[in-house]
């Protein structure tokens, strides 16, 4: 049995412990630290083998392996004073943030393991990409969603920053379904169909990964057809250089602008802060 300590109680932190709980690490004993009130007090109602500490002191104490489950702006406030034992595992859901830096932080600890999950977690589902390889910490995640290793820590802030396109993921559904009920058609009707439309959209994409097949959307779409006009309009508009320039955009944010860690960004730019804490998914 395993003691799996949590600094930061956020929604990304809360999806993880549920998830584990349906699965072989429910035997594992959890602590969360006393932040957030609501989510850390409810999950310890919930669960039996989940104990609300009053301090992160306490969960740091406690904890075979410890995760960093606030926001990187947050990391420095978060541990100051904390005493980490040489045996620990740090395992970081912070994005933008080195284990360089973090092992700074966590001395004597040094073994180190960053892990990004998405919400969707929640659900076992979507990419938990994780550096470097631990097998501890890969059994923990391995049953969570599609576990994914990588052997450069480039890569994983690079995953980081491609999963910036989330929210604007959910606004192109909701700008289908707005566009549909100008149409006259139900908002049950509407959102019922651009939700599973999109599920089997990624299924669609996950079975073509699994035959290991290139995507191809010619292959999805009749010669003069609907989908040929539509993705077509889109190219010729440049709106899929538009999706690359925007990621160019996140990438150059975050290397210009990291997080401080220490505080608010120097400028007191608010949208820097969030970019930077993309992952709360991550964390948030």
């Amino acid at each position: 049995m395993l003691r799996l300590g949590f600094i930061g109680t956020g929604s990304l932190v809360e999806a993880v412990i549920g998830s584990l709980q349906r699965g072989a690490s429910r035997q594992h004993r959890f602590y969360v630290s006393p932040r957030s009130q609501t989510r850390s007090a409810s999950l310890a109602a919930g669960y039996a083998n989940v104990e609300r500490a009053s301090s992160n002191a306490e969960v740091v104490e406690r904890s075979d392996i410890l995760f960093l489950g606030m926001r990187p702006q947050q990391l420095d406030d978060a541990l100051v004073g904390l005493r980490f034992s040489p045996d620990q595992v740090i395992v970081s859901f912070l994005a933008n943030t080195p284990r360089s830096l973090i092992a700074s932080k966590v001395s004597p600890a040094t073994h180190i393991c960053r892990v990004m999950p998405t919400n969707a977690v929640k659900y076992r589902r979507g990419p938990v990409v994780m550096y470097p390889r631990d097998e501890v910490v890969e059994d923990i995640f391995r049953e969570l969603g599609d576990l994914i290793v990588v052997d450069r820590e480039s890569d994983l802030t690079a995953v980081s920053q491609a999963s910036a396109v989330m929210s604007s993921h959910f606004k192109l559904q909701n700008t289908v379904v707005e566009w549909l009920l100008s149409r006259g058609v139900a908002q049950s009707t509407a959102a019922a169909y651009v939700r599973s439309m999109f599920r089997g959209f990624a299924e669609l994409t996950a079975e073509t990964s699994r035959a290991r097949e290139l995507l191809i959307p010619e292959d999805y779409e009749t010669k003069g057809g609907l989908n040929e006009r539509g993705r077509r309009y889109l190219e010729e508009a440049g709106w899929f250089e538009h999706l690359t320039r925007t990621l160019d955009a996140i990438e150059t944010h975050l290397v210009l602008k990291p997080s401080t860690v220490a505080g608010p960004m120097a400028n007191g730019d608010e949208s820097t802060a969030q970019s930077a804490a993309t992952t709360e998914n991550s964390c948030k």
